[in-house]
């Protein structure tokens, strides 16, 4: 356009010149000179423009860009950007509730939870384990933004000793992570309608290998009127010794007392368990406490236990006591047994050997004009052999006699 416009001014200015020169000479005689011919101009041709740029256009997305310039053009192949990968989620668990030798009532719901670090596709699952190794009850946890839990009702079954553990699990069910929490299973005789309780071995309990060594407890309903008594070993998952009794008939809670002898070999830490009926049955019931079993030859291995009666018993006056225990490394030794009344009065003294299991026993017949408490003493052993163990039991006057008809 600027092209076209500077044409018509070089036009318009000289033909503006021609006619002031015409007017300038309008008054002479002189003939004027020729003109020259006027000079044609092109005329001017519209100069097409590029097509408009269509800047909707995405460049290709083939990360390659390209430029160009005269006759030539160059392309280079831009760098990709970095992918980010997201680091592998250490998997770790804890359980932080229950608390270690923590109380749990059986019948009761307890609730379990702790830490976790897992991917979004693995899972958790919470189990609680009797001490030797028998499953009684399996559930899945949820996990939540503080962490993980889980709720569930305590089976009847087991009392004792027992272990929560909480397994984290991979997509394809392997543990990844597990934590253990030993726990201690009570019973609510007052809720249940079967049951057994271990009174004694109590926990941690000595016992010698090649001995006998004492259980006792109560039980309401036994399978069959029958109780077993066993020692387990390797970790409480082998049973080395068993021995079982029948009790008399009763719908009401019997107390029950018995022995078993703990292999001679065996050494270190055991388990003491009790149970009436077969174990994943309804009626099954349970009890078990860890035990240490001692070599003959160790300087610990070396005392003497009261079988019965059992602490805080009440006997009559007048009746016939009936007294047993365990003495061990003095097989085939003297045991004396001695009663104390808390007035001072010695009721009996007495002297007698044990049999090859270190098992003794004996009867006393008490006098009738005795009341109060007493102290039974049992002594065995010689010199660096000697031990002793005692117990309180309550002498209750001797029953009135029933007059006859």
């Amino acid at each position: 356009m600027f092209r076209i416009f500077r044409h018509r001014l070089a036009v318009f200015s000289l033909g503006s010149l021609v006619l002031l020169l015409l007017i300038g000479c309008g008054g002479s005689e002189e003939a004027l000179p020729t003109l020259a011919p006027l000079v044609v101009l092109p005329s001017p041709t519209a100069t097409s423009l590029p097509p408009t740029l269509d800047i909707s256009t995405r460049p290709p997305e083939s990360g390659v860009a390209s430029a160009g310039g005269g006759n030539g053009s160059a392309s280079a192949e831009a760098t990709p950007k970095p992918t980010i990968t997201p680091t592998p989620v250490n998997p770790l668990i804890n359980i932080s509730d229950p608390n270690p030798n923590q109380l749990l009532t059986l019948g009761s719901e307890v609730e379990v939870r702790g830490l976790v670090q897992m991917e979004s596709d693995q899972s958790i699952q919470v189990a609680l384990w009797s001490s030797n190794s028998r499953l009684l009850t399996e559930v899945a946890a949820v996990p939540n933004e503080f962490g993980w839990q889980t709720s569930f009702v305590l089976p009847p079954y087991v009392s004792g000793a027992a272990t929560m553990r909480a397994n984290l699990l991979g997509a394809d069910g392997s543990i990844l992570s597990s934590y253990d929490v030993p726990v201690w299973l009570t019973l609510n005789k007052e809720t249940a309608t079967r049951y057994l309780e271990l009174f004694r071995p109590t926990i941690n309990a000595k016992a010698v290998g090649g001995f006998n060594i004492f259980f006792d407890g109560e039980i309401l309903l036994p399978v069959n009127r029958t109780v077993t008594i066993s020692i387990w070993a390797d970790d409480c998952q082998t049973r080395v010794a068993r021995q079982s009794f029948v009790l008399g008939a009763s719908n009401r809670p019997v107390y029950w007392q018995g022995f078993v002898v703990v292999p001679q070999e065996l050494v270190g830490p055991a388990c003491a368990v009790a149970s009436t009926g077969e174990p994943g049955t309804e009626n099954w019931r349970e009890a078990s406490v860890p035990i240490n079993v001692l070599a003959q030859t160790e300087l610990e291995a070396r005392g003497v236990t009261i079988g019965n009666p059992p602490p805080d018993d009440e006997v009559f006056a007048g009746q016939e006591l009936f007294l047993y225990g365990t003495a061990y490394n003095v097989s085939e030794g003297p045991v004396s047994v001695s009663i104390l009344m808390e007035n001072g009065r010695v009721v009996s003294q007495t002297s007698f050997s044990t049999d090859y299991w270190g098992y003794w026993e004996t009867a006393v017949t008490l006098p009738i004009d005795i009341e109060g408490l007493a102290e039974i003493t049992v002594a065995a052993g010689e010199g660096d052999t000697f031990n002793e163990s005692t117990t309180i039991i309550r002498v209750n006057p001797a029953p009135t006699p029933t007059p006859g008809p």
